[in-house]
């Protein structure tokens, strides 16, 4: 057959159409294809959002567990001094021996406040020496049996305390210019002398060391 011109017009017609259509679909393919990529960014920040935001809650989860911890310790910290002093003040009333007394009290201190070492010294009549009259540590009561005293005002951070009428805390012994380093309590790391007084004057000292500095 001849080609005619309406052959060749209609051919060109469908093949512009084709051409058309083709485009259309390669375009929508396109758009499809644009989508999807922005989808995956956005699906990808979208994950990196949520995994600073998972990040973030367990980041803040584990401080307020680490908080509740610290407060739970601080209230049985409380909870254990407040019946050292509940200890403290029924041997007292229910006590009327010195010696037992003494003893008891050191025990109770040592026992609830977590010291290695608790020492109570009384004033001597002439009031130039603190003795110790109770410990709770094996070193304390080897210095019991031998009579350990002080002079007071001269000799470590019990006879400062005796003479100032003042408390005194050493966070650490090594820095501690008036820390008396007795061979009895050589783990001592740090020191806390506290003055006993009645009616205004000084009687006594109690005395506590730890392993532990500060």
């Amino acid at each position: 057959f001849r080609t005619g011109w309406d052959d060749i017009l209609i051919g060109s017609v469908l093949i512009s159409a084709g051409s058309g259509i083709l485009n259309q679909l390669v375009e929508r393919f396109r758009q499809t294809i644009l989508k999807a990529e922005m989808n995956e960014r956005a699906q990808i920040e979208a994950n990196k959002e949520l995994k600073l935001l998972q990040g973030s809650l367990e980041d803040r989860v584990v401080e307020r567990t680490t908080a509740l911890e610290l407060a739970n310790q601080r209230n049985q910290k409380r909870a254990r001094q407040f019946e050292a002093i509940a200890q403290v003040t029924r041997a007292a009333v229910s006590i009327q021996d010195e010696t037992t007394l003494l003893d008891r009290l050191v025990h109770v201190i040592s026992e609830q406040f977590g010291f290695y070492h608790t020492g109570i010294f009384l004033v001597d009549e002439e009031r130039e020496y603190a003795v110790l009259r109770a410990a709770n540590s094996e070193g304390g009561k080897r210095m019991l049996e031998r009579g350990h005293k002080l002079r007071i005002g001269q000799v470590g951070i019990v006879g400062y305390v005796t003479a100032s009428r003042s408390p005194r805390i050493a966070l650490d012994v090594g820095a501690d210019a008036v820390f008396f380093n007795n061979p009895d309590l050589p783990d001592t790391r740090s020191e806390m002398a506290l003055p006993l007084l009645s009616g205004g004057q000084v009687i006594g000292v109690l005395d506590v060391q730890s392993r532990e500095k500060d």
